[in-house]
């Protein structure tokens, strides 16, 4: 009886059976992990700062330094939409900025000074009164008063 089966077709069936049994194994004890990777669900266990998606993702500072540069971002943002609204002046203007930065020491010792100063010359160009350069920007986190 055992001389009429070729030994492909043995390897084939114990094949088979391997799959089969490892299938039931996984779907039975990795359900949940199965379903999430077909809903694209994986939780990486990567850290936040090596893939963040923000404009600062490049950098390799510590996180609460990325944090405090997208913090200090927004609030760079706020200060052009209401110095516009509000009609400021360029020089008080930089003033507020300058205010602004001197709560970011960490950020302006970081090489991520030079991407906050780049993100804020170019938001300056949507405002033509508060048009700042690159030499302005850099000055700024310098000056004290």
């Amino acid at each position: 009886m055992f001389s009429n089966v070729s030994w492909s077709s043995y390897l084939t069936i114990v094949a088979f059976f391997v799959l089969a049994w490892y299938t039931y194994l996984i779907f039975r004890y990795y359900r949940k992990n199965v379903q999430d990777l077909f809903k694209n669900k994986i939780k990486y266990p990567y850290r936040k700062e090596e893939f963040s998606s923000g404009p600062f993702s490049e950098f390799k500072e510590s996180f609460s330094t990325l944090e405090d540069a997208e913090e200090l971002y927004n609030k760079i943002l706020t200060v052009f939409t209401e110095s516009d609204t509000g009609g400021l002046s360029k020089a008080a203007f930089k003033n507020y900025i300058r205010f602004i930065l001197l709560e970011y020491t960490f950020v302006k010792q970081s090489a991520i000074r030079g991407k906050i100063n780049t993100l804020a010359v170019l938001e300056s160009a949507k405002y033509p009164e508060l048009l700042l350069t690159s030499a302005e920007m850099d000055t700024l986190w310098e000056e004290e008063n």
